[in-house]
């Protein structure tokens, strides 16, 4: 099962670089916000022997957490302001929309993960 958790997280992490190099409107925005947390469980998943529900959890709160993050610029609190790498991360713009992408992107890697563990 790990290794299926690494081919995703390789896998999602070079969509994701393209959709920051050339995405724009839907897909930029919400489709990576939804792909991102999917990355982001499958990595959890792949370092930790953490339960997939506790997973599923931490990710959406590490999720909202940088999404509320936006709202009082914590990109710039933190003197990262100008930097490209941590605008990426961090993003620069609060949309409640990022957190119903959130949401759906962990239900969607929680529901897989389910089902891949009970069909081997």
């Amino acid at each position: 099962m790990r290794l299926l958790y690494l081919l995703v997280v390789g896998i999602l992490s070079v969509i994701l670089a393209a959709i920051a190099v050339f995405g724009e409107g839907l897909v930029r925005t919400h489709g990576g916000d939804l792909l991102v947390v999917i990355w982001l469980y499958a990595l959890i998943r792949l370092v930790t022997m953490m339960p997939k529900a506790l997973a599923a959890v931490l990710t959406l709160i590490v999720a909202f957490g940088i999404e509320f993050g936006q709202v009082i610029d914590l990109a710039g609190q933190l003197g990262l302001g100008e930097g490209r790498g941590a605008r990426l991360a961090l993003g620069n713009t609060y949309d409640p929309l990022d957190l119903v992408a959130y949401t759906l992107g962990v239900g969607l890697a929680f529901i897989l993960d389910r089902a891949l563990s009970s069909a081997r």
